[in-house]
């Protein structure tokens, strides 16, 4: 096996590891708010404590990732996970559980960077497209394999054992990611001096990190409201909930079969406009009660090739020694859209007084991803003809 394949193995890993830790709050929510005596003012703030960091955190790290190799910054963020779970199985107050789950948030920020950034160093030119969508899977995987498993040990052994848990995984990818060799592209971007980002290699950049937050955000704005507006057409709560499931169940599946199609055609700006344009149609029909159930599965189709294809992006501005800070520009615009998204959806809402408003957000975060990826693909061919001026002067 291609050593490239075992790395991304190692960073799917890593990823997974983020997922794992942050559905432990999720997994232990009747147990945190009977010992330590919360609300679910203070259950939310702890769930979202865990990506808040990611604005302020993003930024520095690729900065810093510039300076000192990838897996050393991999490794710290891997620590403060398996600090963060150690502590967190100690917490006996709100309080010092926040504080636990913020130096959390602050490792897996630090851990998504790098993983993202080091399978673009191994795969850039070939596969980038597939090993993108497939690192894309490790946080649901992740969390998807916590639920059922923290949920035992919560149940066994008590809510302390599963933040623990959280911190034993991290310290077994930690242990593997000591263990990563180091790719050409990483060895010939260490001799060269960190820099800041020209503005047409910045711009693209920032172009595509509120297409990758758009596209999370229109996902996050779907599974929590679907179910209520379902329910407020006349489905039972059960029956919403179990077809949203399914939605989800079919982007899973989709990430790494969408991946393997658009690396394929070699045309992932166009996967994104055409997947992006079904998705908000698909979202749009389901607001409007036509055929909803066709439309809520097509959803899910339909986002599932958009992971890889937008992750892929800013391979095609960023050299390699650019990498480390671009990615921490493009992550900082997805944690603030995400971060200010869900609260603006929940307002509009408010003021609309119906379950749709927050959905059809949604359907317009997608459908804008297709003139802001034409954009991105315009300042990507502009930057490629400067580049080429001065070879051909």
């Amino acid at each position: 096996m291609p050593r490239r394949w075992i790395v991304l193995a190692v960073l799917f890993a890593a990823r997974a590891a983020t997922g794992f830790q942050f559905q432990s709050v999720g997994s232990t929510t009747n147990f945190l708010m009977h010992d330590l005596a919360l609300s679910y003012a203070q259950l939310g703030m702890l769930l979202g404590a865990y990506l808040l960091p990611g604005i302020v955190v993003a930024f520095p790290a690729g900065l810093i990732g510039q300076r000192v190799r990838e897996t050393t910054l991999g490794l710290g963020g891997l620590t403060l996970m398996a600090v963060s779970g150690i502590a967190l199985s100690y917490c006996d107050s709100f309080a010092a559980a926040l504080i636990a789950r913020v130096i959390g948030g602050v490792g897996a920020t630090i851990v998504i960077l790098v993983a993202t950034k080091m399978t673009t160093d191994w795969f850039a030119g070939r596969e980038i497209v597939l090993a993108m969508s497939l690192l894309q899977m490790s946080w649901p995987f992740g969390a998807m394999v916590a639920l059922p498993a923290q949920t035992y040990l919560a149940q066994s052994l008590g809510w302390p054992a599963v933040m623990a848990s959280s911190a034993m995984m991290a310290l077994v990818v930690l242990g593997a990611f000591t263990l990563l060799p180091r790719s050409p592209v990483q060895e010939e971007a260490a001799t060269a001096a960190p820099s800041g980002l020209p503005v047409r290699i910045l711009v693209p950049v920032l172009v595509a990190g509120v297409i990758w937050g758009a596209m999370n955000l229109a996902c996050v704005l779907f599974f929590s409201y679907a179910p209520q507006l379902m329910v407020a057409q006349g489905a039972s709560p059960t029956g919403a909930a179990s077809l949203v499931s399914l939605a989800i169940w079919f982007t899973i599946i989709a990430i790494p079969a969408g991946g393997y199609l658009v690396e394929r055609s070699g045309r992932p700006v166009a996967a994104i406009v055409a997947c992006g344009l079904v998705a908000a149609l698909a979202l749009a029909l389901f607001v409007a009660n036509i055929h909803p159930t066709i439309a809520c599965l097509v959803f899910g189709v339909a986002i599932g090739p958009l992971s890889g294809a937008i992750l892929s992006l800013p391979t095609r501005v960023l050299e390699p020694r650019d990498r480390s800070l671009g990615f921490g520009l493009f992550f900082t615009c997805f944690y603030i859209l995400m971060a200010i998204g869900p609260s603006a959806a929940g307002r509009l809402q408010d003021a609309w007084g119906k379950p749709s408003a927050a959905l059809i957000v949604g359907a317009a975060l997608l459908a804008a991803m297709a003139p802001l990826s034409l954009v991105f693909s315009l300042l990507a061919k502009r930057r490629e003809v400067l580049a080429l001026e001065p070879a051909t002067a």
